[in-house]
C-alpha cells in the first residue's frame, strides 16, 4: 500500500532591516534577525508500521467497606512490551508481546495474568486507530481474552482532517468484562489539543474524557453478586507527527455498588487508578 510520509517542515526565515545610515558619531547598528515561523502543522495524520518498545506502570487503589469495616488493597504492576506494526489491505497489524510483567497483588489474582509473560497479542486496525479485530494468543484462557479485548482502547483514535488544535469529537463504545456478564458503557469526549515537543519529538496531543456506567452481574465464592455503578476517566495521549504512538497518562475513579443477592449485602467499592504508558528510546 503506498502511504504519504507524514513530516514537519519548519521554515526558517531571517531578513536585515534596512534603515537609514546613522551619524557618524553613532555608532552602527546591528542588523536584527526577523523572528522564526512556528513549523507548519501536519494536515492529516495516521499510523504507520514500525517497531517500538514501551513500558507501562499501573497503580490501583480499592476500598470497600462491608457492614462497617473498611478494606483497602493497592495493586501495581509495571510491564514492558513490544510493538511490532505491519501494513495490510488497507489496514495496518499490531503484534504486541509482554515481554516482562512484575506485579504487587495481595490477593493473589495476579497468578492469572502473569501467565502472559512472553505470549502475544494481536490487533487489526485501521491508519485512523479503529480497531476491527483482537486476538489472543490461547481463546481459552479468561485472563487472555480479557488483555486482548483491553487492546481495544490502547491506541488513541486520531481527529479527521484536517487537523487544528481545539478539534473536538465525541463516540460512545460498551465493552465487557471477561467472563462475567458485566458490560460499561463509556460516552468519550475528545479533543485535540495541539502540537507539542515530546522528548525531543513532534507530537499532537489529544485528551480524552469518558463517563461511564457499569452494569450486570459476577459470581464470587458462590455468590451471585449485581454491579452497579458509574466512573470517570481522563486521558493525555501522544502520537508523533510520522504517525509512531508516543505514550499516555490516564486517571480513573469509579465507585461500584456490589449487591449480594443472597444476603442482601450491599458492598460499595471505591477504585481509582492511575496508569502511565511511555515509549522506550
Amino acid at each position: 500500500m503506498t502511504r504519504r510520509p507524514l513530516a514537519l517542515a519548519a521554515i526558517l526565515v531571517t531578513a536585515a532591516c534596512a534603515g537609514r545610515t546613522p551619524a557618524p558619531a553613532a555608532p552602527r547598528l546591528a542588523a536584527v534577525p526577523a523572528a522564526p515561523e512556528a513549523p507548519r502543522e501536519v494536515a492529516t495524520l495516521a499510523y504507520v508500521a514500525g517497531n517500538a518498545r514501551y513500558r507501562l506502570v499501573q497503580t490501583t487503589q480499592v476500598v470497600q467497606e462491608i457492614m462497617g469495616q473498611v478494606s483497602t488493597t493497592d495493586l501495581s504492576s509495571r510491564q514492558v512490551l513490544s510493538a511490532v506494526i505491519t501494513e495490510g489491505a488497507g489496514s495496518l497489524a499490531l503484534a504486541l508481546t509482554i515481554d516482562s510483567i512484575d506485579m504487587t497483588d495481595p490477593t493473589g489474582a495476579a497468578a492469572a495474568v502473569l501467565a502472559a509473560r512472553g505470549q502475544t497479542f494481536h490487533l487489526v486496525f485501521a491508519p485512523s486507530g479503529l480497531v476491527l479485530s483482537t486476538t489472543a494468543p490461547d481463546s481459552s484462557n479468561p485472563a487472555f481474552r480479557q488483555i486482548s479485548s483491553g487492546l481495544r482502547d490502547l491506541l488513541p483514535r486520531l481527529p479527521a482532517s484536517p487537523v487544528t488544535a481545539g478539534q473536538t469529537w465525541s463516540d460512545t463504545v460498551t465493552r465487557s468484562a471477561g467472563e462475567a456478564a458485566v458490560s460499561t458503557r463509556l460516552v468519550r469526549q475528545h479533543r485535540v489539543v495541539g502540537w507539542e515537543d515530546r522528548d525531543g519529538t513532534r507530537a499532537l496531543h489529544l485528551t480524552t474524557t469518558s463517563a461511564y456506567t457499569v452494569t450486570g452481574t459476577t459470581e464470587a465464592q458462590g455468590q451471585q453478586i449485581e454491579l452497579n455503578g458509574n466512573g470517570v476517566s481522563t486521558r493525555d495521549a501522544f502520537v508523533s507527527a510520522a504517525g509512531l504512538f508516543l505514550g499516555s497518562v490516564e486517571s480513573d475513579s469509579a465507585l461500584v455498588n456490589a449487591n449480594v443477592t443472597s444476603v442482601g449485602l450491599v458492598v460499595p467499592v471505591r477504585q481509582t487508578r492511575r496508569s502511565t504508558i511511555a515509549r522506550i528510546p
